[in-house]
């Protein structure tokens, strides 16, 4: 009797400790608000500079200048080519950046000639 009464107890054991491992675990997952991705816009100009140490490029946007980071993921092209980096941009190039502001910061996904 005794045996079955310890097989018994280690099964209900096993169970509480397999209970207390999962339910912390859902109720993370219920209270975790979801990721937003962060909104796209673009912007259409002429080139002020551009920072290929930096990775940066500065855009005459309507009135204003905007700052955009460029990092390797970015996707560049110009007229003529279709894959192109950083360094092909030039001061006076009229182009549209596609980015998002992520932390403040205006990252370039995109950046190409712009539609006629």
């Amino acid at each position: 009797m005794s045996k079955y009464l310890l097989r018994g107890a280690a099964i209900a054991s096993f169970m509480v400790a397999a209970l207390a491992f999962t339910v912390p675990a859902h109720a993370q997952g219920t209270n975790a608000p979801p990721a937003e991705k962060p909104k796209r816009h673009q912007a259409t100009g002429t080139i002020e500079s551009v920072d290929v140490k930096a990775g940066s490029l500065v855009l005459k946007h309507k009135d204003e200048s905007k700052t955009f980071q460029v990092n390797d993921k970015t996707k560049i092209s110009i007229e003529g080519k279709k894959e192109a980096a950083l360094s092909d941009l030039k001061v006076g190039d009229k182009v549209t950046v596609f980015y998002a502001e992520e932390g403040g910061v205006l990252i370039a996904h995109k950046i190409a000639p712009p539609k006629s």
